[in-house]
């Protein structure tokens, strides 16, 4: 478990606040290359059909969908770049439940290991200025968690919050996506997940409960979902199981 953390004076709450945001901005200034360019072709009966994520000006994204008869643009947004990625894919599903085939035309796996790195690199921010995180790339599990016919990259990683005293975080890497989607699934005060794993479209996590001596019980399972959220961004939730 996590060791003491020591208080941080004003100062270093200062420059941690600064790197906070400069970390943040990294992140985001590299979702343009990984949204944008990303196309997925789909045939049938030797029809082909192509829907794509593009840049244009005055917009954030819009996804183009080109059939034989030509190209429209049935979503846009002209601020936020994220919001194209759940469309295009939901019109790509649409495509493939009335027996198109699709394929993406760039590898997802590579896409998705630069998201670890990146935030990876964020996390080695934060422990430079006295917040330590234990996050370790090569514990990321991939597999197709949101039920969207494309692979996502899943982590729970432990932070110090105080003496004796730790969070654990899952994360979420999608490929659309610049910035992971995290939760809060244990502390040192109610629970630890001590393993996980990806199975139909859930993250099966088995847990233990911690009293305030920190002893556990017996172990329990949990599960966590992914759903389209009320502006068709991705989101977590939970489903505990009930008490015995």
């Amino acid at each position: 478990m996590p060791g003491e953390t020591q208080a941080t004076p004003i100062s270093a709450k200062l420059k941690f606040r600064l790197l906070c945001l400069l970390a943040l901005c990294c992140i985001a200034n590299g979702s343009p290359a990984f949204g944008q360019g990303m196309a997925f072709v789909c045939e049938n009966n030797g029809l082909t059909r192509s829907v794509e994520i593009v840049s244009e000006p005055g917009f954030a994204c819009r996804v183009k969908y080109t059939k034989s008869s030509g190209s429209s643009y049935p979503w846009s947004a002209r601020n936020e770049g994220g919001y194209c990625g759940s469309k295009a894919l939901f019109l790509v599903d649409k495509l493939k439940s009335w027996g198109w085939s699709c394929d993406s035309t760039e590898e997802v796996r590579s896409i998705l290991v630069a998201h670890i790195e990146r935030y990876h690199r964020h996390i080695k921010i934060l422990n430079n200025v006295g917040k330590r995180c234990n996050f370790y790339p090569g514990e990321v599990q991939f597999g197709n968690l949101c039920g969207d016919a494309r692979p996502e990259g899943v982590v729970v990683y432990t932070c110090e919050t105080g003496a004796d005293e730790w969070e654990q975080h899952l994360t979420v890497f999608l490929e659309l996506e610049s910035e992971p989607l995290i939760m809060e699934v244990g502390d040192s005060l109610s629970r630890q997940v001590t393993a996980y794993h990806i199975d139909n479209h859930r993250l099966v996590m088995e847990t233990q409960a911690l009293d305030s001596a920190t002893t556990s019980t017996a172990p329990r399972d949990a599960s966590v979902g992914c759903r389209s959220g009320a502006k068709s961004n991705w989101e977590l939730y939970e489903n505990r199981p009930s008490a015995p």
